[in-house]
């Protein structure tokens, strides 16, 4: 009799346990997840000893309470579950493995035929693939068959591109502190310029900044061949001669350069200058020499005014998103290469230049170096003028134009005369061969 009514008691107080443990162990749950707690499970189970309280009844009943509460907790911890999890948040997204292959798509504004391409931009991608031991994988869209030229920068900053190459004389002023290397007549060659430039923006927190802010990630940066004056029918000798000529700007700086000389710039694709050239739309072009043979241009300017003027900067660029996606040890990869690789870009065109000024003279070319007093009338008018344009422009944005300026002449003093020489694994073109000719 006194074990039925414990029984019936017993029960009673359970179901009574139950329906207040629903309430409480909600309310305490809520409380201990909102505060970050752990331990929800052991909580509930000190209410349920707290309503049961078992006293000194048999061992057969307390073997049926440890059953009942065994339960009990089985089924807190599958209700606890959700709780749980939404404490801990989403699960991390894994991170690549050593296995991961990274297939990148790569923007190239230069033709097929240009030098650069197979000798520097190709060619340092399967370096990359070897050191990578295949975990990066290039596909080149060569000639801007992923996207035109004036349109890189967008296309690898939206990821439409991984990376590429980018002319950044187009996006100008966004990029205006990277252009006090192609201030006129600072520079002697590609060869000089192209790793000065990149130990400028190490050098340079506030040019790091500039591209941070820009979304994409430089991996090398390179400037062009040095641009002179080719003509269709008549040489150049002065800034009086280049009165009337309508000669070919790549850049808002050149342009007003071109016009200071007194001649009319005219700014088209780089891609459309052949037709613009072959249909009399200019009679000229401030240019680099490497390109005038991938151009097909060679035979359309056989006059040259040599003054080394300026330059064009361009670079190997990352999407940052993109970046980021890299382990560490893949990122040391392209770092490592970096400053090889601008003064490989540089020596190619250096090279390039060398071999297309040998194919002109073959030709009979007519070329005309200005030198002391001619050469002082282009700089003093056209040169300085430019310079105090640009030091205007970027110095009330927070920018030291002129240190900048002072730290350019610095590092490119001791690159003069193709000083960074080659590196082994360089291919034949970015080699000294063509200069040895």
């Amino acid at each position: 009799m006194f074990v039925h009514g414990a029984v019936r008691i017993w029960a009673q107080r359970m179901e009574k346990a139950k329906q207040e443990y629903r309430t409480q162990f909600a309310r305490i749950a809520i409380k201990n997840i909102k505060r970050g707690r752990r331990g929800v499970i052991d909580e509930a189970l000190r209410i349920i000893v707290s309503l049961v309280k078992p006293k000194s009844y048999g061992g057969v009943m307390k073997r049926k309470l440890l059953k009942i509460i065994v339960g009990v907790c089985l089924m807190l911890a599958i209700v606890a579950l959700p709780f749980g999890a939404a404490c801990a948040g989403p699960a991390p997204t894994p991170g690549p493995s050593e296995q991961t292959v990274f297939e990148l798509k790569m923007q190239n504004g230069y033709p097929s035929l240009h030098r650069l391409t197979p000798d520097a931009f190709h060619w340092w991608g399967k370096e990359i693939e070897n050191r990578t031991n295949g975990r990066i994988q290039m596909i080149w869209f060569d000639a801007n068959t992923l996207a035109k030229g004036p349109d890189a920068y967008e296309a690898i900053r939206d990821r439409v591109a991984d990376g590429g190459t980018i002319d950044l004389t187009r996006e100008d002023p966004m990029f205006d502190l990277a252009m006090v290397t192609i201030l006129p007549y600072k520079l002697q060659n590609s060869w000089q310029g192209s790793p000065a430039l990149w130990e400028l923006y190490q050098w340079s927190p506030e040019m790091q900044k500039m591209f941070a802010d820009s979304g994409i990630v430089p991996i090398w940066e390179h400037i062009t061949d040095v641009f002179n004056i080719h003509t269709h029918s008549s040489l150049v000798k002065s800034p009086g001669d280049a009165e009337g000529q309508i000669l070919y700007a790549p850049s808002s700086m050149l342009a007003k350069l071109i016009e200071i000389a007194g001649s009319a710039p005219v700014t088209v694709p780089y891609e459309d200058t052949y037709t613009a050239m072959e249909r009399g739309m200019l009679t000229g072009l401030v240019w680099p020499w490497a390109p005038l043979r991938s151009a097909k241009l060679v035979d359309s300017v056989p006059y040259h005014t040599v003054l080394n003027i300026s330059m064009c900067v361009w670079g190997g660029y990352m999407n940052q998103d993109t970046w980021d996606s890299f382990p560490s040890d893949i990122q040391d990869v392209f770092t490592d290469l970096s400053l090889s690789m601008s003064a490989l870009c540089g020596a190619t065109l250096t090279n390039e230049a060398t071999d297309v000024q040998s194919e002109m003279k073959a030709k009979n070319h007519t070329f005309y170096e200005p030198v002391g007093a001619e050469r002082d009338e282009w700089v003093s008018l056209t040169g300085k003028p430019i310079e105090d344009d640009w030091l205007a422009r970027v110095n009330p944005r927070g920018w030291d134009g002129q240190a900048h300026i002072d730290k350019l002449t610095e590092i490119a003093g001791k690159y003069k005369d193709n000083a960074y020489g080659s590196d082994d694994w360089w291919g034949l073109a970015g080699r000294v061969w063509l200069l040895e000719k």
